[in-house]
């Protein structure tokens, strides 16, 4: 294993010593990671760690190969109890580590609905409770990314990074030819710690959406992780693919270490309340027990790092004096920076579910897990005993997906995107939006509509679980919503307001997948199985105006996908953290998680995240010279092996 040789202390140091004289380092010292208690942690760590995610545990887990560096994660959520519901795809019950009562503000476009929204609350984060889809960005988010003015961004250089995260087992080669399974070697990594596979299994009716996605002219994607996936394939899974059971955060970056880092210590169900700051360095982290109780101080003398996700650390950064002054103001926080974008700029990726009658749907099918005690019993047997079977896919989803750009979508793609350029984009913001960040929204903007024009740039997923519901993703919405704190209260709830359907070019879009959806559905391969669209959907719902009516009452706001709330994009342009992802205006601080995307990718942002925190974890070590110019592939390997 590789190992960090210099110093990483240096000024400091010193400066910890200078303004905390009273701070006593423990002198208990574990022999491994460590579960550790506000009685038993240190006072004094090099890097702290604000959410215990996917970048939280990738980031802790990488500085902590060198063992003159401590970290501190600080969790909101508690360490899972290996319930079947977070370890086994088809016993998937997320609901067990949901933040609790989280809901948005009244949604204006939608009806003025007030709607529940997701984030998770343990260890691990969303890689304990998602979907398990295992999928990166094209290459073209990514580039866009380096062109708003973040050097060092792009497919190229990110994609050692991917190939370094990721373990792929490859599936058996009859599973291959039989489900359409295709992928390019090149791209794929083999030696890092995130293991991901196919399932070993698919429901029979999954070849007929294939086969009529074929017929309307979708093409089948080679292999999405090659940067360009818009077409048909079947969906990685975040599966080890020995013991066919959730490969996670937890798993990956903390269990995998856990005998050998006595650098590395874990304190769960612990809120980070606010940033301490010496002048405009940070300097540590005050906590409270998530539960609600007395604030207790832990410092860093290199960085604190956030990571507590897209509705949480802007809510971090705003109790701590960094944001909109306007919103400081209002609760008379003291400001350590003016960043009017904290809180700014968030996304998510809408869904829609579109529900069907079959008159003579293929049996056994996702939906017969829950209407067949019987066939239920047995394939929870199977799995048990020999690892196979529908317990191996997430319950409700299938195998295949379509990702369409909005060419596939409809022949009026050039019209809907000249529509987008010819609107203000003020009018898809607050009224009292900030310059710098209007600004940044208008070149985002661009960027995305460019996108609309692209025959190869994914805008939209339509997915099929062979039951009775079918799902419509829209990928990149032109709406933008915020994150504001309401209270001082760290327990608290922030203001989440996602603003959906406020640009009424998202309506379009969305009405484009909708309406090629149903051209899937009326291909001869799905109508023998006899599906009708049913309420409130169906075949009087058929105008645009109709549809937009159905879409304001059904959409769902949030594929728990929340990003972009501390955008990584230049100051002047409404940015809140620089290329390499440090705040503006302060020192020592950093946002790895997904706040830190300008807008959102073409996919799950998991094989995203994890790829991401191992390119931050680099240059926190000035030591490495190579940092700006990313290893190979096979370099990469070479190095953690």
């Amino acid at each position: 294993m590789a190992r960090f040789r210099c110093s990483l202390f240096m000024g400091a140091s010193l400066l910890m010593l200078l303004v905390m004289p009273a701070i006593v380092v423990s002198t208990r010292v574990p022999r491994h990671a460590t579960i550790v208690n506000r009685q038993t942690l240190n006072s004094n760590y090099t890097f702290i760690i604000a959410g215990g995610g996917i970048a939280g545990l990738t980031l802790a887990d990488r500085l902590t190969e060198d063992p003159s560096v401590s970290v501190l994660v600080l969790e909101a959520g508690p360490f899972d109890q290996g319930q079947d519901g977070i370890l086994i795809p088809g016993a998937y019950a997320p609901y067990l580590y949901f933040w609790p009562n989280l809901v948005t503000a009244p949604q204006t476009a939608l009806n003025n609905r007030t709607i529940g929204t997701v984030c998770a609350k343990v260890v691990g984060g969303g890689s304990a409770i998602n979907a398990m889809v295992f999928l990166r960005g094209d290459a073209g988010d990514y580039n866009d990314w380096g062109s708003l003015g973040n050097n060092g961004w792009s497919w190229k250089t990110l994609l050692p990074f991917f190939t370094k995260s990721e373990n792929f087992t490859r599936p058996a080669a009859a599973l291959a030819q039989a489900g359409n399974i295709s992928w390019d070697e090149s791209v794929r990594g083999h030696s890092g710690p995130v293991q991901y596979t196919y399932p070993p299994f698919f429901y029979k009716g999954s070849a007929n959406w294939w086969n009529a996605a074929l017929s309307i002219g979708l093409k089948p994607t080679k292999d999405p992780h090659a940067g360009k996936k818009h077409g048909i394939f079947w969906m990685p899974s975040v599966l080890n693919a020995t013991t066919m059971t959730r490969n996670y955060a937890r798993r990956n970056h903390y269990d995998r270490v856990i005998a050998s880092r006595p650098n590395y210590h874990v304190l769960a169900s612990s809120l980070v309340t606010k940033i301490i700051f010496n002048g405009q360095q940070a300097v540590g982290v005050n906590y409270i027990p998530a539960t609600g109780g007395s604030a207790s101080s832990v410092y860093a003398s290199k960085e604190v790092i956030l990571a507590a996700g897209a509705l949480h650390t802007p809510q971090i950064l705003q109790l701590s004096g960094i944001g909109p002054k306007k919103l400081l103001g209002r609760f008379s926080i003291p400001i350590v920076a003016d960043l009017p974008g904290v809180g700014q700029n968030l996304q998510d990726q809408p869904t829609l579910t579109v529900p069907y009658s079959f008159a003579a749907n293929i049996e056994p099918n996702s939906g017969t897990l829950f209407t067949n005690e019987t066939y239920n019993a047995e394939q929870r047997a199977l799995y048990d005993s020999a690892r196979q079977g529908p317990y191996t896919i997430v319950r409700t989803l299938s195998t295949n997906i379509g990702v369409l750009s909005l060419s596939d979508a409809t022949s009026t793609y050039k019209k809907i995107a000249a529509q987008a350029r010819a609107r203000k984009a003020a009018d898809s913001l607050a009224a009292d939006v900030d310059p710098t960040v209007l600004k940044g929204y208008k070149a985002q903007r661009e960027l995305i509509v460019e996108q609309f024009e692209n025959p190869d740039a994914g805008v939209g997923t339509i997915h099929w679980g062979t039951a009775n519901d079918t799902l419509v993703y829209l990928l990149k919405p032109l709406s933008r919503g915020t994150v504001n704190i309401r209270s001082t209260d760290p327990l608290v709830d922030p203001v989440i307001d996602y603003r959906t359907g406020t640009d009424p070019i998202d309506f379009q879009v969305y009405i484009s997948l909708l309406r090629k959806h149903r051209q899937l559905f009326a291909a001869q391969a799905m109508q023998v199985l006899g599906p009708t669209e049913v309420a409130p959907f169906g075949a009087q719902v058929d105008t645009d105006e109709e549809i937009t009516t159905v879409l304001r009452d059904q959409i769902q706001p949030s594929n728990s996908h929340q990003c972009c709330t501390a955008a990584m994009m230049p100051r002047d342009l409404g940015g809140v953290v620089s290329s390499e992802q440090k705040v503006y205006g302060v020192k020592g601080l950093r946002v790895a998680d997904i706040s830190f995307w300008p807008f959102e990718i073409t996919g799950a942002p998991t094989a995203t995240m994890y790829a991401s925190a191992e390119r931050v974890s680099r240059p926190i070590f000035p030591c490495v010279l190579d940092f700006l110019a990313p290893p190979t592939a096979a370099a990469v390997r070479s190095n953690i092996e």
